[in-house]
């Protein structure tokens, strides 16, 4: 049989080209019949790419594998307790859901049906579609990226097709010819369409459950009499369990909006020549105080968001209606954020879908604030108080990183998520940043004044729990539907408009009955005491007004 080098064919039909009309000829004859081929294959691609999707992730507490298929139903088994049977709202595509255990921890029945996973399914209960489209997304893009490398394996094997005259023996071409290539393209369509849109069904008995659930699906299948017994009790529980919480987070946000209707007066307001930002941590998607964060940005209205992480509770896709409800507290406004050690590369990508700017080790410009940050180096293994490390870096090695890149040009801000991230910024001298905000431990440190060598000053803030969450245990972390266990705090950072400098900061407490406390403010440095030269290095223009000048 002979063959020639493709390398040599290729330079034979160069050496055809003789001028730059021949040229554009060839290449605009190239470019249609590469078009033509791409829509040719693009379905064979994505019915490819499609159903070989492969995501891992988490469904409620449970570690759960979705795999895509063209069944027209979403398939979920729980091992040796059966499978339950759902019709898919994506049919012909459906899904088979492979549930493990909590955590890392391995797949036992307790915990499928314990009383903490009851209580995290209530998330699920209350919030469905939001919980499935995370999920879905993830299923997306795996789905896109393995039909892209399908088209392009396709496009490589048509480019040998319209070559082989070049590359095979005379008899092997005679055989491959375009009417026997399109028969058989045809025949492959027609199975593939035939197989997706009438998919086998399925074997063994099917007893239909009827469960309330929040998404008016009245009915699920299930292939066993101990799984239709155990979820008809389950869902029952979690449908009271979700009530009263509802109905607690209801109380809660009723009491606290009178409390922060009749303080309006006394809300946090930038003085004259000032500028406000608005910054919180460790929300851990708690509706009731994001809803009351919301109101507050609202009507105080400052110029940009800052988050130092834990935004979620597990960093699962399950918490995507988390995360775009966190970014309703912005309102529109810019909204930057630093995650943390509980959310993961999940949580980062459903951020930045939202529209929040996800700081990666560089500096960006935002708000009118040049910020510097990046995610927190350890991640927490869900459902679980166990970290794992993200990368080879550890929290003190991340602050000195940060350090490193804005000495040379410091920043407005710089966000980190742990205390030991931050230390290394706040013990240097001269801070090369005017504001270091981080978070973590659920307990307000600060401010902390750090004054430089000449005459201007670094603020430094612990921010505390935003989602009034106490310390993250298994046993006590609040769930995303309930009022703040502990109270949730979080703070304005009013800004010198000519110098940059953080002149006050203003904490706002929500306390687990209600209460809105506004702390006075406290003044952070004193532009009147401030060097004149310094000044004028820092403004460019005219001396900034002293605190008495600008106080209305």
């Amino acid at each position: 049989m002979r063959t020639r080098r493709l390398g040599s064919v290729l330079a034979r039909h160069a050496a055809r080209v003789r001028s730059r009309r021949t040229l554009l000829t060839s290449l605009a004859r190239a470019v249609a019949v590469t078009l033509v081929a791409a829509v040719l294959s693009l379905p064979l691609a994505a019915a490819w790419g499609v159903g070989h999707a492969r995501v891992s992730d988490y469904l409620g507490p449970n570690r759960v594998d979705l795999a895509a298929d063209y069944s027209g139903e979403i398939e979920i088994d729980l091992g040796p307790l059966g499978r339950a049977y759902l019709t898919s709202p994506y049919a012909p595509v459906g899904v088979r859901a492979t549930v493990g255990g909590v955590g890392e921890s391995g797949s036992t029945l307790g915990s499928l049906f314990s009383q903490e996973t009851l209580s995290a399914y209530t998330a699920l209960y209350t919030d469905p579609e939001e919980a499935v489209r995370g999920l879905v997304e993830r299923l997306e893009r795996d789905a896109l990226q393995r039909t892209a490398v399908a088209e392009a394996v396709l496009l490589v094997g048509f480019a040998v097709w319209r070559l082989r005259s070049g590359l095979l023996a005379p008899w092997v071409v005679r055989r491959v010819t375009r009417r026997r290539t399109l028969a058989v393209y045809v025949t492959v369509v027609a199975v593939l369409v035939g197989g997706v849109l009438v998919p086998t069904r399925p074997d063994g008995p099917r007893i239909p459950v009827n469960l309330p659930l929040p998404d008016r699906t009245p009915t699920i299948s299930v292939d066993s009499a101990l799984l239709a017994d155990l979820l008809g009790r389950t869902v029952s529980g979690i449908r009271i369990l979700s009530a009263r919480q509802q109905a607690a987070v209801g109380e809660w946000e009723d009491t606290a909006t009178r409390s922060l209707a009749a303080q309006l007066d006394e809300l946090p307001r930038p003085r004259s020549g000032e500028t406000m930002a608005y910054g919180f941590s460790d929300l851990h998607c708690n509706q009731a105080t994001t809803e009351l964060m919301s109101r507050l940005v609202a009507v105080t209205n400052p110029s940009v968001v800052l988050d130092s992480g834990d935004d979620t509770v597990n960093g699962t896709a399950a918490e995507r209606g988390c995360i775009r409800r966190e970014l309703g507290i912005a309102g529109g406004r810019p909204f930057v954020v630093a995650t943390g050690n509980h959310d993961s590369d999940v949580t980062e990508a459903q951020l930045r879908a939202a529209g929040a700017e996800v700081l990666d080790g560089a500096a960006v410009r935002v708000g009118g604030l040049e910020v510097l940050g990046d995610d927190d180096p350890e991640r927490q293994v869900p459902f679980s108080v166990e970290r794992t490390l993200d990368r080879p870096e550890d929290e003190a090695q991340l602050g000195q990183r940060m350090l490193q890149v804005a000495r040379p040009r410091p920043v407005d801000a710089i966000l980190v998520h742990q205390p030991t991230a931050a230390a290394p910024l706040m013990e240097a001298p001269d801070p090369p940043a005017r504001l270091v905000l981080w978070g973590h431990m659920h307990a307000q440190v600060g401010p902390t004044v750090v004054t430089h060598a000449d005459g201007s000053w670094t603020v430094g803030m612990q921010q505390g729990t935003s989602g009034g969450v106490k310390q993250p245990t298994l046993a006590s972390f609040s769930t995303p539907f309930s009022p703040p266990l502990v109270r949730a705090d979080s703070y304005f950072y009013f800004r010198d408009a000519a110098t940059g400098l953080v002149t006050g900061v203003q904490p706002v407490h929500l306390q687990p009955d209600g209460r809105v406390v506004i702390d006075r403010r406290t003044d952070t440095g004193d532009l009147a005491a401030l060097p004149d030269e310094t000044r004028r290095r820092l403004s460019g223009a005219s001396p900034s007004p002293t605190p008495d000048e600008s106080r209305r």
